[in-house]
């Protein structure tokens, strides 16, 4: 916050008066010289911008060692104050603290005011100052707040040098400005602490002294609590790669260590700006999860993995904008063109680019598919690109082949492209616009044939015009564009779902289950589906398995938990309620939860009979049947 220190009262009412000019937070208080400094110590306690004036200023900075914002005094001020004494054949003495004295010179010298100078550098020095105009012949004495303290009793006019509303104006613009510096910059540094605790390796930033200015809490449980913000990194890691990236500006990577127990790979970076060393980078990450990283990378590309199982008869549709879809899918399927899918999370996107694939003219090739969210940057990046032996610490005799090399002759499904790094994507950007690609440690290029599929959980031309995806790679990967409608928009399909994945967990654990109640399917219909495809089958699982050991009502209800507990209570939030549909439906007769279910939609779509049949996939007569149950 501003705190204005008033060496007098007057000055604290001006600062008031233009407190409503600033949504900062502000307090004044009035105090002068030793006064003014013990309420800017206990202001420090709190975080303060201070603003003070003359001395009073002068005392804090010299004695606390901090930053004053300093009310000056304007020209037009003094000339206020002087301009009676024009002509004057006396001259007046002017007494006060340098800077004030340097002003006052510079006004009188411009009206051709004669004047005696009298500056001091310390409060203590005023009182022989104020003596020295006894024995002169003066008009008045001018001065700051000390002078004409200490000359009260000189018997001579006195006249206070203040400082005006502009001049305050201004010190508070200056306090203002700092406070949003300052909130801004605590702000982003609050920002950056929290993308540093998303990542799963430990990060450790230092400047160019090799004091720690950034650690995230990985870092901190890989190294102990007691590393903290403003040690010396070198107490707890080799100085000798820090050293070397400061003076040679040499990066270390893939060294191991033995840090609390763990092997631990360790990359070191120097930061560089305007051609200076200004720090650097470390990144720790225990050898185990990396290769834990790796087992699971290679499981998915094992032989079985590179088949697309999934058709366009497998995702038959009843709904009009799935249906559409779907037709424009195929059409694409005929190009060799980069098609971009986007749809939210669960609605299928990897199922349709297999269908593509599936009816494509290399339906034949493999089909490579990879997330680009679920992998760090230095692992995809081999894992895209292949690298040879000894391209780093840990990699494999011989090399391994590149997901682009295994896609040759068929289809790459690059999925989350939207979470791609960008110094990756400059890389992805020329295998596909060259078709070879050089691997990682290499000097060979080795040309590819693929077929292309991206696809996004969020719209990629709003994440192009945020930077995080770059200009040339949209327009590459944005060639057939496909949009996958969410569950919401297809309410037609539901029921359909849900038999099929009843049916499916039915049989895979060896049983049948009778059809839903019409009350249930009303409550799947309405919901809002946030989970998409994915969560209606987690939904149609968890009926399947109740249906077994309760009875339909006591069945219904207990699933339609799984929308939320408020929510199946009545709510309509926003993460997907029925609006009025929840566990109440499923209880009473069936005529009396139809109708219930029935009303709740009728209201939901304003008395509009029309609507809500459709909404509830019957027709209008059968809607009015219900209701008047």
């Amino acid at each position: 916050m501003i705190v204005f220190i008033a060496p007098y009262s007057k000055l604290k009412e001006i600062a008031d008066s233009l407190a409503d000019r600033y949504t900062e937070p502000m307090r004044s208080v009035v105090g002068d010289l030793g006064a003014g400094l013990a309420l800017a110590r206990q202001a420090l306690d709190e975080d303060a911008i201070l603003v003070s004036r003359g001395g009073t200023a002068k005392l804090i900075r010299e004695s606390l060692g901090v930053d004053v914002i300093e009310i000056g005094v304007s020209y037009l001020d003094l000339m206020r104050i002087l301009k009676p004494y024009m002509g004057s054949h006396k001259p007046i003495a002017v007494a006060g603290f340098r800077a004030l004295i340097n002003y006052a010179k510079n006004v009188c010298e411009a009206l051709g005011i004669k004047a005696e100078y009298l500056p001091v550098d310390d409060e203590a020095e005023m009182p022989s100052r104020i003596e020295q105009v006894r024995g002169m012949n003066v008009a008045c004495l001018v001065g700051d707040m000390v002078a004409v303290r200490s000359a009260k009793d000189l018997g001579i006019p006195l006249a206070l040098i203040e400082s005006g509303l502009d001049a305050v104006a201004e010190a508070l613009d200056k306090a203002a400005m700092v406070v949003r510096s300052l909130m801004a910059r605590r702000a982003g540094e609050l920002r950056l602490g929290a993308v540093l605790n998303t990542v799963r390796e430990g990060i450790v930033a230092v400047d160019r002294s090799g004091l720690i200015t950034h650690i995230n809490s990985t870092a901190k449980d890989l190294l102990g609590h007691q590393i903290a913000v403003g040690v010396s990194a070198e107490t707890v890691l080799p100085g000798k790669y820090i050293a070397r990236a400061m003076t040679e500006r040499k990066e270390a990577f893939g060294r191991l260590l033995e840090i609390g127990g763990h092997r631990t790979a360790l990359n070191v970076t120097p930061i560089v700006a305007r051609d200076s060393v200004e720090g650097a980078v470390i990144v720790l990450q225990k050898v185990a999860q990396i290769q834990d990283i790796e087992k699971k990378v290679r499981r998915q590309l094992s032989a079985g993995e590179l088949v697309a199982k999934y058709h366009f008869e497998d995702m038959a549709s009843e709904s009009p904008a799935m249906c559409a879809c779907l037709g424009v899918a195929r059409q694409y399927a005929r190009s060799a063109s980069a098609i971009l899918i986007y749809g939210e999370t669960g609605t299928g996107k990897e199922r349709l680019a297999q269908s593509i694939h599936n009816e494509s003219p290399v339906r034949d090739g493999p089909f490579v598919a990879i997330n680009c969210g679920a992998l760090p940057p230095s692992l995809l990046e081999s894992e895209l690109f292949g690298y040879v032996e000894g391209a780093f610490t840990g990699a494999g005799r011989g090399g391994k082949m590149g997901l682009f090399e295994l896609a040759h002759g068929g289809t790459i499904f690059l999925d989350e492209i939207n979470e791609l790094d960008v110094q990756l994507q400059g890389k992805l950007l020329r295998v596909i616009q060259e078709r070879e690609v050089m691997r990682v440690g290499g000097v060979k290029v080795i040309p590819v044939s693929f077929r292309l599929i991206a696809a996004s959980n969020v719209p990629l031309q709003e994440e192009m015009e945020k930077g995080k995806i770059r200009r040339d790679l949209f327009y590459r990967l944005n060639v057939l564009d496909i949009r996958l409608p969410p569950l919401r928009e297809r309410p037609e399909d539901i029921e359909q779902l849900f038999a099929s994945f009843t049916r499916e967990c039915a049989m895979r654990d060896g049983d049948t289950v009778p059809p839903p109640s019409e009350c249930f399917l009303q409550a799947l219909k309405v919901h809002k589906w946030p989970g998409n495809v994915r969560e209606l089958e987690n939904v149609a699982e968890k009926w399947t398995v109740l249906r077994r050991l309760l009875d339909a009502e006591e069945e219904a209800a207990l699933t339609l938990e799984s929308f939320g507990g408020h929510e199946a209570c009545g709510s309509d939030s926003a993460s997907g309620g029925f609006g009025g549909v929840g566990g109440d439906w499923c209880s009473g007769s069936l005529e009396a939860i139809t109708r219930r279910a029935a009303l709740a939609v009728l209201d939901e779509e304003g008395g509009n009979i029309s609507r809500a049949a459709r909404r509830l996939g019957i027709d209008r007569q059968t809607l009015r049947k219900h209701i008047s149950l």
